[in-house]
């Protein structure tokens, strides 16, 4: 029984992932594609990535490109008020059939709400398109109000889409899908590695990969490796954190070593912060595993409780049989302990490269 609803869990998870953000920027931008194209776009949110492609692909659609000169007017927020937005919006188009009025970082608007007086009298030859997009800060509160009239109405004018951000575990499976939409593949070290690189900032992503597709020669199959991700994107496939958990679920000690002493050497490039919370996340993850796998045998329900795609579990069921159940809680208390001493005073006078060759030899030696 345990197992069937870690199943559904699983699927709904999954589910989610697919019906939220990414599902409704499909949907919108099937429409915008289609011609059903919407008098009001309330384009928001902290991943600002869809934002851009829903904007993007308005300018390219919405009107024919001897259109744009008379019929395109860009807005930015610092520069105008709501009411010079409205006025705007409800001025009649000029040698063109209809206008596209686009307001960019309308986060910068005071009063944005107050755009709800153009609802009265909306005109039906324009499409006014508002691009907020929500600091990218998991401190920051500050987005569109949606108790507002502003918000409430907007989806019955048009169209609202919330951009939400990809949690960074599930990166991985973004790659993956957004380099199959471009007729291509990816090896899971290589994403692995793009995501190492770039954490869950999907513009930065993209234009990794974009980069990465200009390097196939006419013929050549289209497969992204790590080589080419080393080579191009300028990160190290030997030394890099992805690396350095990965060693630790085998309980690697040379390999382990040998990236400690680079990145001891090199603190700038790989500040101890980043090593800490990469490793953290990492035992996080084998905790995670234990935890499900005295429930169900089932590998997609696994890779979902764990968070990693289903072809990492081989990983992490080693990482379990190093690390069971209570090395796994003391690995995690130590590397609480040496966030800590990282921050403060508490470290004495040992560097930043002497702290994690101590705390790697304990990590070892559990």
């Amino acid at each position: 029984m345990l197992a069937k609803i870690c199943k559904n869990n699983y699927l709904r998870l999954m589910a989610r992932i697919e019906n939220n953000t990414e599902q409704q920027f499909a949907s919108i931008k099937a429409d915008i594609q289609s011609g059903k194209i919407s008098p009001f776009y309330l384009l928001f949110g902290k991943e600002h990535y869809y934002i851009d492609k829903v904007c993007d692909l308005l300018m390219e659609k919405a009107l024919l490109p001897e259109e744009r000169d008379f019929g395109q007017i860009v807005l930015y927020g610092a520069d105008v008020t709501t009411q010079q937005i409205i006025s705007v919006a409800r001025q009649y188009p000029m040698m063109a059939s209809r206008q596209l009025v686009v307001v960019k970082e309308a986060q910068m608007i005071k009063n944005i709400e107050k755009l709800y007086d153009y609802y009265s009298v909306m005109m039906p030859t324009t499409i006014l398109v508002v691009c907020y997009k929500t600091p990218n800060d998991p401190t920051s509160s500050k987005n569109v109000d949606k108790r507002t009239l502003f918000y409430k109405e907007a989806a019955s004018k048009g169209v609202v889409f919330e951009s939400n951000p990809i949690k960074e575990d599930k990166i991985p499976f973004w790659i993956e899908r957004h380099t199959s939409s471009l007729g291509a593949k990816i090896e899971s070290d290589a994403a692995a590695l793009l995501t190492e690189a770039c954490g869950s900032d999907l513009s930065k992503l993209a234009l990794e990969i974009d980069k990465l597709f200009k390097q196939f020669s006419e013929g050549q199959k289209q497969i992204i490796t790590s080589e080419m991700v080393e080579k191009n994107v300028g990160v190290s496939r030997e030394y890099n954190a992805f690396e350095l958990s990965k060693a630790f679920s085998s309980k690697d000690s040379t390999k382990i070593y040998r990236i400690t002493a680079v990145f001891g050497q090199n603190p700038r490039r790989f500040p101890i912060q980043m090593t800490l919370g990469a490793l953290s996340g990492h035992f996080i993850k084998i905790l995670k595993y234990i935890s499900a796998s005295k429930d169900t045998n089932s590998r997609q329900v696994l890779a979902a409780a764990v968070g990693v795609p289903p072809f990492f579990l081989d990983e992490y069921q080693m990482a379990a049989r190093n690390y069971p159940l209570k090395k796994c809680i003391k690995a995690i208390s130590l590397l609480k302990d040496y966030d800590y001493r990282s921050k403060s005073n508490t470290r004495g006078s040992a560097t930043d490269g002497e702290l994690l060759l101590e705390l790697v030899s304990k990590l070892l030696n559990l």
